[in-house]
């Protein structure tokens, strides 16, 4: 998957999102919707990363040092602490690229 589709799915995510949250748009939202809709960034980001990360079900010793790996598992500990998701999806994307340019 390249990065080019990877950026415009979460552009036209965040489009989406965001365009039921102006507030010069007519369409109120029911707080049931709202609270919906605010899990969708990251069902989104883990549908798409959950492939990548978990791909490949055979372990070894190899594989610890995957960078789609730690970079996940490292994710899903900031997203358990940090309740803003584009400062975790933003972090999350920073330490990946460092992986992937150290390991």
């Amino acid at each position: 998957m390249s990065y080019d589709l990877i950026f415009l799915m979460a552009l036209i995510t965040f489009f989406m999102r965001y365009a039921f949250f102006m507030e010069k748009l007519p369409v109120k939202l029911d707080l049931r919707v709202q609270r919906f809709l605010s899990y969708t960034a990251p069902c989104i980001l883990t549908a798409m990363a959950a492939p990548i990360v978990f791909g490949e079900v055979t372990f070894n010793t190899h594989d610890l040092a995957n960078p789609f790996l730690l970079g996940g598992i490292l994710t899903i500990m900031l997203s358990l602490l940090v309740k803003n998701t584009l400062f975790v999806v933003l972090a999350s994307m920073g330490i990946f690229f460092a992986l992937k340019a150290l390991l």
